[in-house]
């Protein structure tokens, strides 16, 4: 395991802005989608590269087009450098504000600690991925506006940088942070090489959001009322007295195969038909029984068991949302069933079953019930449910600076929610990485889970 935290030492705290004059003032009102997020804590993504230079090489050679290239990707993702504010003349209408001039806050930090130790499989200590992520301060002009992104680039002494992103998720959803990373990391890429190159660059954002149906705002108006009356919930109640750890586990193809083999036999041994069962699905009900193993909460078996994930619902709305709608478009997806079967000995499949039936149930309503979309929630955090960060879909190691890919990409805000990261392989096509929060007693259950089930 890897030792206690070491200081981290600030070499600069900057303000980026898009280039002067190039984003008009501008005022984009909270969607439905948005204003869900309003109360929860920030997404915080770690980006981890290979560097062999030392922060002086680093801060002369790298910081300069690292900051151009961030003040340009921040014209098209401009949103980024406002804050979110009630509406002028209005109680509770929430928008995005943009002025020229405002800013997104970029801190320089080097660490004596070894890059080795947050890139490998070993379980990392959550205190020290915290350091290497910035805070979301308040606005120091004015407490009632709140910043939406702050960025930190930390050098290792030991070759290597990390690039961290705390994110106001009100404002996007983790599609729309991806994609701005991508798209930062190829205009910084194409900057400093001699051929232009805006390879994996995603497409322009669409920051409109009249394109998300809500014709008499009867859904924002029943989600920010429900969102008021329960400030601050949390999926999980942080423990200060635990220890935590982000455990890294990886399914491989052969895995996933193996997972889908069994849901097939199952169901053929109990004559059902063989509905299709993705990657995500088996994904998430392996995790579910192991994660449930590790909390100790399979012995009670008169309850049943929850699962909150977010589903992503723009092929769900007609006209569909084109994917780089930069905003919030996920709904809450719930996946419930009895505990005592999910601890037998078929409790894969029931879980299978189980989040197979509400993701379908999902694409099927759509918004329909969004107006409940809040109560729900609410209802259902009390019950403690996993839920999942990340996404298979995400392209995360596309985000190149000119260093390669990163050697590890890591979402630091799940010691928060205790949610599990998902992202998609560095290397492989299929294969799928999973990062939980656990004490050390919970990683050595979860392994033995692990390595029993899949050898």
């Amino acid at each position: 395991m890897a030792a206690a935290p070491s200081s981290l030492r600030i070499i600069e705290t900057t303000k980026i802005s898009p280039p002067p004059g190039s984003v008009p003032e501008t005022s984009i009102p909270l969607t439905f989608f948005d204003v869900l997020w309003l109360n929860s804590t920030p997404v915080q993504r770690l980006f981890f590269y290979p560097y062999q230079g030392t922060t002086l090489q680093f801060t002369s050679s790298h910081l300069p087009a690292l900051k151009s290239s961030l003040s340009i990707a921040l014209q098209s993702y401009f949103p980024f450098a406002g804050n979110i504010r009630v509406a002028p003349g209005t109680i509770d209408k929430y928008e995005i504000h943009y002025r020229d001039g405002d800013s997104v806050t970029f801190i320089v930090a080097e660490s004596d600690d070894h890059h080795h130790e947050f890139i490998g499989d070993e379980p990392r200590l959550m205190s020290k991925l915290k350091t290497l992520v910035p805070h979301l301060n308040n606005n120091e002009s004015n407490d009632d506006l709140q910043p939406v992104l702050a960025i930190q680039a930390t050098v290792f002494s030991s070759h290597g940088v990390a690039i961290g992103i705390t994110v106001n998720h009100s404002v996007c959803d983790g599609s729309g942070s991806v994609n701005f990373m991508r798209a930062w990391a190829a205009i910084c890429r194409s900057s400093t090489s001699n051929s232009v190159s805006m390879e994996h660059a995603p497409a322009p954002p669409i920051v409109d959001r009249s394109i998300i149906p809500d014709s008499d705002g009867s859904i924002y108006t029943a989600i920010v009322k429900n969102s008021l009356s329960s400030k601050d919930f949390k999926l999980v109640e942080a423990d200060e007295n635990k220890v935590l750890y982000l455990a890294s586990f990886t399914l491989k193809r052969d895995h996933v195969n193996f997972l889908k083999e069994k849901f097939r036999c199952e169901a053929e041994n109990r004559k059902l038909a063989v509905p299709h069962c993705s990657t995500a699905v088996v994904t998430y009900a392996f995790i579910w029984i192991g994660y449930l193993k590790a909390k100790s909460t399979m012995p009670d078996e008169t309850k049943d068991a929850y699962c909150l994930f977010a589903a992503d619902l723009r092929r769900c709305i007609q006209p569909a949302i084109p994917e780089n709608y930069f905003g919030n478009c996920i709904g809450p997806c719930f996946v419930q069933a009895n505990a005592r079967e999910l601890h037998g000995p078929n409790g894969f499949f029931e879980a299978c079953q189980a989040i197979s039936k509400a993701f379908e149930e999902v694409k099927k309503v759509g918004i329909s019930d969004a107006k409940d979309w809040m109560k729900n929630v609410q209802e259902k955090v009390v019950r403690k449910p996993l839920s999942a960060a990340g996404s298979l879909r995400f392209r995360v190691y596309d985000v190149d600076f000119g260093w390669g890919k990163p050697a590890k990409v890591d979402i630091v805000s799940v010691a928060y929610s205790g949610a599990m990261a998902l992202a998609e392989s560095r290397e492989e096509q299929g294969v799928v990485e999973i990062g939980l929060p656990f004490t050390q007693q919970e990683i050595e259950v979860f392994k033995d889970y692990y390595y029993c089930i899949l050898g």
